[in-house]
């Protein structure tokens, strides 16, 4: 009676889990869906050529997703139907996928400040080379600027040294600073303008901002650059990442312990049969 009531008791406990697993791998998939088709995520990485890899990185998660909610299927009927079988599998399963996932963990954590510094430079070349020239790269830039309230990659005063801002030719091997600008005269696009200074300047905001120097008109523009709202962004979904991938690991591991003990009870049981 005692075997039969341990077993019970941690077959629910069990059952319980592996249903946040179920739950974890959708919210998973969830995730991947969002990178897959958020105009915001993918919008950004057109900015470097980057489709196919926000394609693949999606697709990945879409993939780990759809493995997660077959686990944690697998520990629920497992658990349910007593099989040591399954329960074995899914708990070696379960091991292998929380040493990967810490792994990536791992990695990603370390190269976060390269990503954004990448994301960033590429936005900063986008910005002076091919703002104006190319649609795709102006309307993305200009949604940016809109959607983040931002203007420029460090502050409105990048426009400065772009092609654009100032109606020059660019040689597309050099880039001026990231910031930095010779000039104190030039233009900025409508999507910099703040509400005061749509107010102000209804028809024309930013455009016509080249009559004087710039910074006479910045109580009209988004002061912050769009690499920090990036970043800022990225850090918001890094910290809830860290903590949905901490409390997933929590459970894993004690999925893992739960599965073991349940399997020791089974076979305890049936040596008393």
């Amino acid at each position: 009676m005692g075997s039969q009531g341990c077993i019970n008791v941690i077959r629910s406990f069990t059952f319980i889990l592996n249903l946040f697993f179920w739950l974890a791998g959708i919210g998973t998939l969830g995730v991947g869906l969002w990178m897959k088709f958020d105009p915001t995520v993918t919008d950004l990485w057109k900015l470097q050529n980057g489709t196919q890899s926000i394609s693949a990185s999606a697709y990945l998660l879409i993939i780990v997703g759809l493995f997660m909610s077959f686990l944690g299927f697998l520990g629920c009927c497992g658990a349910w139907r007593r099989s040591q079988c399954m329960l074995s599998l899914f708990a070696i399963i379960l091991l292998i996928a929380f040493g990967l996932e810490l792994t990536c963990a791992i990695i990603a954590y370390k190269h976060q400040d390269q990503v954004e510094t990448y994301v960033t430079s590429s936005m900063h070349k986008a910005l002076i080379t091919k703002y104006g020239e190319a649609a795709e790269y102006t309307k993305i830039i200009d949604k940016i600027q809109t959607d983040l309230k931002c203007c420029g990659v460090k502050s409105y005063r990048d426009w400065l040294v772009s092609a654009w801002g100032n109606d020059m030719e660019f040689e597309a091997n050099k880039s001026p600073e990231i910031g930095i600008g010779n000039n104190v005269i030039g233009r900025v696009p409508a999507s910099c303008c703040n509400e005061e200074g749509f107010a102000d300047y209804p028809e024309n905001c930013g455009v016509s901002f080249n009559k004087l120097e710039l910074w006479t008109y910045e109580r009209f523009l988004h002061n912050k650059g769009c690499g920090e709202a990036i970043k800022q962004l990225a850090r918001n979904h890094l910290n809830l990442t860290i903590q949905i991938c901490v409390f997933i690991g929590a459970l894993q591991l004690f999925g893992i312990f739960m599965t073991i003990m349940l399997c020791c009870c089974i076979n305890k049981k049936a040596n008393q049969d």
